[in-house]
């Protein structure tokens, strides 16, 4: 039994609230169970000439700590945000651009990447920036006995032998009995511990069936947001 009492395979609580950032283009906040991050989204705008692509944007990804400088977990966090961003922005519609995400972690409890990951989706999202697809993620961490849990808390990756995350595209994750690293690609991976190819493969049929389920809260969000301001422009 896990600390929490969830099943194995089962997320935490899932919170979201899009455009609470006023002067960014978009944002999002995005939590699961205690661990909370904010995203924001600026642009395209002007890029600085030494960051200027002729063919596309350049997607600038900048980690902040809630309280104090950065340290080396938030840059993990700013690099699994880019890795994942700079494959998913439709960059080529905006040549000499750039598009800046600011990532604020508020509370770690946990799968803090998959959370940024998720926010950003959100936040881009927001920002009606063009993705070549929705993206989702989910992290899984194996214990010492081998068995392996979906969104682990912090205390659980503390315990555990290795941690993974991984993120994927809507289209590769919809509506797919055949969740395996066989049959689906990720738009990206962080595996870090000691771990076999059969504990690998578990966590990836565990996170990829955990992004279907973020996908289907996220869908829910979006629409909520939607419906409440057509429901504000109607009455003005």
């Amino acid at each position: 039994m896990r600390p929490d009492r969830r099943e194995d395979d089962e997320v935490r609580a899932l919170h979201s609230i899009l455009g609470l950032l006023n002067r960014a283009d978009g944002s999002a906040q995005f939590s699961s169970g205690r661990t909370s991050v904010y995203s924001g989204v600026y642009g395209p705008v002007g890029a600085r000439v030494y960051d200027e692509k002729l063919d596309r944007a350049y997607v600038e990804v900048r980690g902040r700590a809630d309280a104090g400088p950065a340290g080396t977990a938030d840059r993990w966090t700013e690099t699994a945000v880019r890795e994942t961003f700079e494959r998913v922005v439709a960059a080529q519609l905006y040549p000499r651009t750039m598009v800046q995400i600011s990532v604020q972690v508020r509370e770690d409890d946990g799968a803090v990447d998959a959370a940024a990951i998720n926010a950003t989706a959100l936040a881009l999202i927001d920002a009606a920036v063009p993705l070549r697809d929705t993206v989702a993620a989910a992290a899984c961490a194996v214990r010492e006995d081998g068995s392996a849990v979906v969104d682990p808390t912090l205390e659980e990756i503390r315990d555990a032998r290795s941690i993974h995350t991984f993120a994927f595209a809507a289209s590769d994750v919809s509506n797919i009995a055949d969740l395996t690293s066989a049959s689906i690609c990720p738009i990206y991976v962080d595996s870090r511990g000691e771990f076999s190819v059969a504990e690998y493969d578990r966590c990836f049929e565990l996170c990829a069936r955990a992004a279907q389920r973020v996908l289907a809260f996220m869908r829910t969000a979006i629409e909520d947001k939607v419906s409440k301001e057509s429901q504000i422009a109607g009455s003005s």
